[in-house]
């Protein structure tokens, strides 16, 4: 199962399921989604990626591209940013979404959030970045089994290309 997503495209052929999750039919009440959903022996994965080092060939689409990538770095030095706030919405309506399907949560729930490129974010930024959009996640959901019987444990990263392959097994290939 391979799937493309702003020029990334994401190998999970080593994965029990995989799904883009971020269509129409998973959209609904205004509620965000994630690009995917997967699920291999040990955990369920859902997945957002930004990828600022997309190309185009349209002068519109590159502007656009570079005001998000300055606008979203921007975020590291200023508390009023909202991408934070627009990445912990993201993963949080996604739990919602699926809780509201009917599914639970079989294996513990990693949220990944593949950003591309990382060279642009310091280590000691990135981790305070982390920390930021970990602070909107419904992560305190696990902490008490009796009151969320279907929740299992979670966690956010935020791993570079790199990390995607090595940590978490996902085929990762940046297309031309």
């Amino acid at each position: 199962m391979t799937f493309t997503e702003s020029n990334l495209r994401f190998d999970f052929s080593a994965f029990k399921t995989a799904e883009p999750y971020d269509t129409p039919d998973n959209q609904c009440a205004g509620l965000k989604t994630v690009d995917f959903i997967a699920e291999d022996g040990g955990r369920q994965y859902f997945i957002e990626v930004k990828n600022y080092a997309n190309k185009s060939d349209s002068p519109f689409v590159q502007t656009a591209m570079d005001r998000r990538r300055e606008t979203d770095y921007r975020m590291l030095s200023d508390p009023a940013a909202v991408f934070p706030l627009e990445m912990g919405m993201k993963f949080k309506d996604s739990i919602l979404r699926w809780l509201a399907s009917g599914k639970d949560f079989d294996k513990p729930l990693a949220m990944l959030l593949v950003i591309n490129p990382q060279e642009a974010m310091k280590p000691k930024a990135r981790l305070k970045l982390i920390k930021r959009i970990s602070g909107y996640i419904p992560a305190g959901m696990n902490a008490t089994p009796d009151r969320y019987p279907r929740m299992k444990p979670m966690f956010f990263d935020m791993p570079t290309i790199d990390e995607v392959v090595e940590l978490y097994g996902i085929g990762l290939m940046v297309q031309a």
